[in-house]
């Protein structure tokens, strides 16, 4: 038995890592069951750490406990495992490196571009310079780096590494991350470092209305490229004013999401001198994945009625776009990005553009603005976002990419006199370089294309921070990210994604204990703040670390997220109770209603049941709901903590939050409505039991039926309707809403053509939002059957129905490779069942058959 993908942290042989008693991971290759396992680490080839041999089938969470580490200590590990029958396998190894730990280690200045931001003016991209030589050839090179803003560091004419768009999104009043690169085989004798500055999240534009220096004026660059040499002694090539400094280079205007201004004719002068300034954060490792280039895609042009050029990449994305093109010097090429046709056939970005101000705004007009009253504000107002290159030509053969920023888009609107050949234009996806982990395809093409959109969705807005669109806000809304966890987990590996924003998360939170609901800040705090209480949005803050520990085995995020969890519960149970104490009078369970704050609903249901004013109060029936919900989560947390005393706190209001909602709510015993969400809500929530339960059961059958097995769910119940039905026994209700391919349903989607999921059923909002794929999830822990229920264990207990055939699912765990597949001929069903080395499995066959297996292949007919 050998050990195979070795990590650390959840990351594959990291660099800067920033964690000094980090956990190793493996899975088993070869053999049944891992007996035993010794890790042994060295660092310089000195041994820091033998574990010796370990009796124990564990394969993750394995902390380092050997010698204290400190800043830039590489080390190697590896792991021999010994099987069932008592047999050592070949070592596996691995290594990991730690970053700069100590304030003190950072030895370079914070340096800028030497001139002094004014108010409404945009600056072209800063270029940084530094020429140096090494004495002798260097056994070891590092550049530790960061920016506020967006850089791109090339060395010797070589980008430093595959990563875009670092340092990545944080709140920079809080925590600022620097990245480590390798850069030993780039040096040469006589070396130039070169940098590029752009405004990024820091001071470009932000949110639906485009704010801009949210965080401030200066964009500001840190790099310390530090040199070994084989002899041991060191040197370092830090940020100070010899770096040499132009903003004459060809970007002209880089903003994240208005797009690039690009003159190919330009090439940086270098002709000044960085100037010193200063940062008070100190730059911590994100310890995260890195964002990077992935799928490409070639264009097709297309005329539109009206004549227009239009490229169309065939899949809407969140990326860069490429070209190459000849021509005249000063010839000009404009291209607009989009993600639809009109109805007419024509390219438009009214799907996803607001106004706001030429001018730089301030609080009175943010107001203005979010209120729909722009009609009242001063002045000449521009779209947001403009998602736009500008291209001049140089004479020659020019090649772009977009570096500085991101486009939500399928088409371009091309403008120009240059000859061009669609051929030599790509669209680049850019998103968090994530292990895709889950795959599952069944006999319905569509419900298979409608997983691949999800997924497509979830690309597009996983770029170091989970967003709503990669047009119109690309805002991190929490209430998105915790409907959306698990389908995003089975999908890919969001492991280290999800730490690092569970930190943003805990950055965020309000000194009340709610937290805002968009996270990282980004400006309008008027707006996130004032809703950051809503449930389903706020209890992300409890409800993704829980999933989080369920999905990975890993108790530490609750450790580590439990004080801000704690926070919150308390803000919860401080505005609990009822806001017209004498109208609730005749509730002996008031005190447990939870009717304050400003709640935000199930976001987006069908037209026909949405709410015309939402983030509105008081909402008591989703609120207790979600009282009773996210208390239930935290007295389980609690307790696992050792934490009695809350629990028994938390356990309380979960019970009175109960107690309250079905005296106020379900006191008839059921709820007469065709609106889903109100059905699916209780049930799924745990607040119904007994007959009452099975009544409004029926009653969901029934509002299904009565509206033709459409979904009229909005972001917080859709991801609990279909498994509803399932629990209920009404798995054939649950397949004949997913069959439905009428709207609203996903499927219609899927019929329209659509590439990615649609923030509403209607398709008026973005196209592309993975809120409403959440729904994915049930495809693989109920249609096909995996679900991760404890360490090295799974439960496979498939449920076949609607007019699917077939279905076959893999996922990759953090404990292996697990797979289930189904074939249904006339009343027979054929289940095959793999699973990897050092795992056991519960199977439960639809015939109510059940099967304790281990490791292997099963096949079963039921």
């Amino acid at each position: 038995m050998r050990a195979i993908r070795l990590r650390t942290e959840y990351l594959t042989e990291p660099l800067g890592l920033g964690i000094t008693a980090p956990r190793l991971y493996w899975n088993a290759d070869g053999g049944l069951r891992q007996t035993a396992y010794q890790v042994v680490a060295r660092r310089g080839g000195e041994t820091v750490w033998d574990t010796g041999k370990v009796a124990s089938s564990r394969m993750t969470h394995v902390r380092y406990e050997g010698v204290p580490l400190g800043s830039r200590d590489r080390v190697d590990w590896s792991v021999v495992l010994w099987d069932e029958a008592g047999a050592a396998g070949p070592p596996a190894e691995s290594w990991f490196e730690l970053g700069l730990l100590d304030p003190a280690d950072w030895t370079a200045e914070w340096i800028t571009g030497d001139y002094t931001p004014e108010p409404d003016v945009r600056y072209p991209v800063d270029h940084f310079r530094r020429d140096f030589r090494v004495r002798e050839p260097v056994l070891a090179a590092r550049l530790y780096i960061t920016a506020a803003g967006v850089y791109e560091a090339v060395l010797n004419g070589e980008p430093v590494s595959e990563a875009r768009l670092g340092p990545g999104a944080t709140d920079y009043r809080h925590r600022l991350h620097y990245q480590t690169f390798d850069v030993t085989s780039l040096l040469a004798a006589d070396n130039v470092l070169e940098v590029r500055l752009a405004d990024g999240w820091y001071r470009g534009s932000l949110g639906a209305f485009g704010a801009t220096h949210v965080f401030g004026r200066e964009t500001r660059l840190l790099a310390q490229l530090e040199l070994t040499y084989p002899d041991g002694s060191t040197e370092t090539v830090g940020s100070d004013e010899r770096f040499r400094w132009s903003d004459d280079g060809p970007v002209r205007f880089a903003d994240l999401q208005d797009g690039e201004v690009y003159d190919a004719r330009l090439a940086p002068s270098y002709s000044g001198h960085a100037r010193i300034t200063t940062e008070t954060m100190i730059p911590t490792a994100a310890d995260n994945v890195p964002v990077t280039e992935h799928e490409r895609f070639p264009a097709r042009l297309l005329t539109t009625p009206s004549g227009a050029r239009v490229l169309d990449f065939g899949q809407n994305l969140a990326g860069f776009v490429a070209f190459t093109v000849s021509g005249r010097a000063g010839q000009r090429l404009t291209l607009r990005l989009g993600e639809i046709l009109d109805g007419a056939g024509e390219f438009t970005q009214r799907n996803f553009q607001l106004r706001k101000p030429v001018h730089e705004f301030g609080r009175d007009v943010e107001i203005l603005l979010l209120t729909g009253q722009e009609s009242e504000i001063k002045g000449e107002l521009q779209p947001t976002p403009k998602q736009e290159v500008v291209f001049t030509a140089s004479g020659g053969t020019d090649h772009y990419v977009t570096r500085f920023a991101v486009f939500g888009f399928r088409y371009a609107l091309v403008e120009t006199d240059l000859d061009i050949d669609p051929a030599d234009f790509e669209a680049i996806a850019v998103y968090s370089a994530m292990e895709q982990t889950g795959t599952c395809v069944t006999s319905h093409e569509g419900v298979n294309r409608f997983l691949e959109n999800t997924r497509w969705s979830m690309k597009g807005n996983f770029l170091d921070v989970p967003t709503d669109c990669p047009t119109r806000e690309r805002l991190g809304w929490t209430g998105d990210a915790q409907v959306f966890f698990d389908t995003a987990a089975y999908l890919m590996d969001v492991g280290a994604f999800f730490r690092k924003w569970l930190r943003d998360v805990r950055d965020g939170q309000l000194a009340d204990g709610k937290l805002s609901a968009v996270i990282p800040y980004n400006g309008t705090s008027m707006l996130y703040d004032t809703t950051g209480g809503s449930v389903g949005w706020a209890d992300a803050v409890v409800l993704i670390p829980y999933r989080y520990w369920k999905r990975y085995g890993d108790e530490s995020i609750l450790r580590d997220c439990y004080d801000a969890m704690r926070r919150y519960a308390m803000f919860m149970i401080t505005n609990a109770g009822p806001l017209d104490p004498e109208a609730a009078a005749d509730n002996p369970h008031a005190r447990y209603l939870y009717e304050k704050g400003v709640h935000l609903g199930d976001w987006l249901e069908a037209a026909e049941f949405r709410d015309p004013s939402p983030g509105r109060t008081p909402m008591p029936e989703e609120a207790t709901a979600y009282l009773h919900y996210t208390m239930t989560h935290l007295a389980e947390i609690a307790t696992v903590l050792g934490e009695t005393a809350d629990a028994d706190l938390f356990a309380e209001y979960a019970q009175g939050a109960k107690a309250a909602y079905t005296h106020q709510f379900l006191r008839d015993g059921t709820l007469d409505t065709d609106r889903q969400a109100k059905l699916v809500r209780p049930l799924a929530l745990g607040l119904a039991d007994g007959d009452v339960k099975r009544r409004l059961e029926d009653r969901l059958v029934q509002a299904v039926k009565n509206r033709d097995f459409h979904v009229n769910t909005g972001f917080l119940s859709t991801p609990f309707v279909l498994p509803t039905l399932t629990a209920a026994g009404h798995p054939e209700i649950a397949y004949r809403m997913l069959d439905n391919e009428d709207a609203p349903s996903w499927l219609a989607e899927v019929k329209a053509g659509a590439t990615t999921v649609w923030e509403d059923w209607e398709g008026k909002e973005s196209r592309n939002h993975y809120s409403p794929g959440a729904v994915c999830q049930w495809l693989f822990d109920t249609v096909a059957g995996l679900r991760v229920t404890g360490e090295n264990h799974f439960t496979i207990a498939p449920v076949p129905g609607g007019s699917l055939t077939s279905a076959q699912a893999r996922y990759t765990s953090v404990y292996g490779t697990v797979a289930s597949s189904w074939t249904r001929t006339g009343t027979d069903l054929h289940l095959t069942v793999t699973l990897p080395p050092n795992t056991t499995a519960d199977v439960r066959l639809p015939n109510g058959t059940e099967h304790v297996v281990g490791p292997g292949t099963h096949e079963y007919t039921a």
